[in-house]
């Protein structure tokens, strides 16, 4: 019996018959409740705003951190947002949900959140579920600056929930790559990659070093990472009375269903390397193809978090939010995908664990006919643009050489337990089990909407 059937038999043990009668359904735990939400004009935290308003329609009021803008009310950046695509099934449910929203301006990296005294005020007074899913996601930005805000303004936030009156669940958004040093990763915390006080004492110091920074975070590849482990500590040994739950997504992608199929905003992530593949930009991949490639739906994302809130207890429990244990993906599989899903195109990678390899191939296959291309447009009379493109490839691919050339296991056995838990109704409204997304599907869906949200073309 494989792990996957083992975990579908366990699975099967709760069934509508094996919910208790006191069991309360994840809309009814949201009902006349009020949210706090950082980040909610991001990728994620977009998709979960839309969710949570769409599935709970009587959650009471959801408060969304918000930077100040020239030239905008708080109000008007809510209703920007609401003009996006994303909310498009949601006001037509319900033309005044975004009466709901009220945006509370302030800055992850600042003291207090930089909240007002009466924002802060009314956020003790009435808010009793906090979502944390604000994060600086630039892999390679200042150090300082990447400290400040995934830890800095975690541990702002926690601090607020301590103060809560009546506080029913902090939800942190992490990483599944807190520790890669782990070849299984598992739903429990890990020692830190470095003492907090340390990495604090190291930032007061006038000038940083890059290697000394480098040598900092050895066993992380990128200081968001490392920063997003020592929020997960910071949580772990001050968290105290407050319900605290950590979720660890691994590679976030378009969601699979909901709000759109494909829906995606960004070029972060896998988007990027699997658009410049799929168009015959990037013909080069550091690692092996039987490596994993742990995409998770943006909407699995959102759906779990939403249901472990709503399923929070006391002590502080931590989800893994990925696929690579129950239903993996390998490099080589994605490939095949994107050759066998109704594209026109013939999709060809080369893997290499070779960097000299790496960049040899790369030249004579990307950058070469790149050059030539330019050098055609300047002739005619055009504008170059396939050298920028390779200079931006290069940005993406040297983010995610590290996840392609390794692989790990993630195990999620707290994750399918929970949604085993689950009243068949709320396993529909909320799905977060990876286990029966069909790859090759999907990595259709994926495509068609980059086509569709990213490069404005037609379906």
């Amino acid at each position: 019996m494989t792990y996957r059937q083992i975990n579908e038999f366990d699975a099967e043990k709760f069934t509508a018959a094996t919910v208790p009668t006191s069991y309360v359904s994840v809309p009814d735990f949201y009902a006349g409740k009020t949210i706090f939400i950082t980040g909610g004009t991001g990728f994620l935290g977009k998709v979960f705003l839309e969710k949570l308003l769409y599935s709970c329609k009587d959650v009471e009021t959801v408060y969304i951190l918000i930077r100040e803008k020239k030239g905008k009310t708080p109000q008007q950046r809510v209703e920007d947002l609401f003009n996006k695509p994303i909310f498009s099934r949601l006001k037509q449910k319900d033309s005044q949900c975004m009466k709901k929203v009220t945006a509370i301006i302030g800055d992850l990296s600042e003291p207090g959140l930089g909240i007002s005294k009466d924002d802060e005020e009314l956020l003790l007074q009435k808010v009793s579920v906090v979502f944390h899913v604000a994060a600086n996601v630039q892999f390679y930005k200042e150090f300082k600056e990447i400290i400040n805000t995934n830890v800095g303004g975690t541990k702002y936030v926690l601090q607020l929930c301590q103060r809560i009156k009546d506080i029913k669940a902090f939800v942190h958004i992490s990483t599944a790559y807190c520790h890669t040093d782990q070849k299984v990763l598992e739903e429990r915390i890990y020692p830190p990659p470095a003492e907090l006080s340390e990495v604090l004492k190291f930032l007061q110091q006038p000038q940083h070093d890059k290697k000394q920074i480098k040598e900092l975070f050895k066993k992380q590849p990128n200081s968001y990472t490392f920063a997003k482990a020592l929020a997960e500590t910071y949580i772990a040994e001050n968290c105290g009375r407050v319900p605290t739950i950590i979720i660890r997504p691994s590679i976030i992608s378009a969601s699979l269903k909901e709000p759109l199929p494909g829906w995606v905003d960004s070029w972060n992530g896998a988007t990027g390397l699997i658009t410049a593949s799929y168009n015959g930009a990037n013909r080069v991949l550091l690692g092996e193809g039987s490596n994993f490639l742990d995409l998770i739906p943006v909407d699995f994302v959102a759906n779990l978090a939403i249901v472990a809130a709503a399923k929070c207890t006391s002590s502080l429990k931590v989800y893994n939010c990925c696929s690579s244990g129950c239903n993996p993906l390998t490099l080589k599989q994605l490939v095949s995908h994107m050759n066998n899903v109704g594209f026109d195109k013939n999709v060809s990678i080369i893997f290499t664990n070779n960097k000299a390899s790496l960049s040899t191939l790369t030249f004579f296959l990307q950058t070469t006919p790149s050059f030539t291309a330019d050098m055609f447009l300047r002739v005619t009379g055009k504008s170059p643009r396939y050298m920028k493109i390779q200079s931006k490839l290069t940005i993406a691919r040297n983010a995610l050489n590290f996840f392609t050339c390794h692989s790990w296991v993630m195990k999620a056995d707290n994750s399918r337990r929970l949604y085993a838990s689950l009243s068949l109704h709320d396993r529909h409204t909320f799905p977060c089990d990876p286990t029966d997304i069909d790859w090759k599907k999907y990595i259709n869906i994926y495509i068609e909407g980059i086509n569709q949200f990213l490069m404005k073309k037609r379906s």
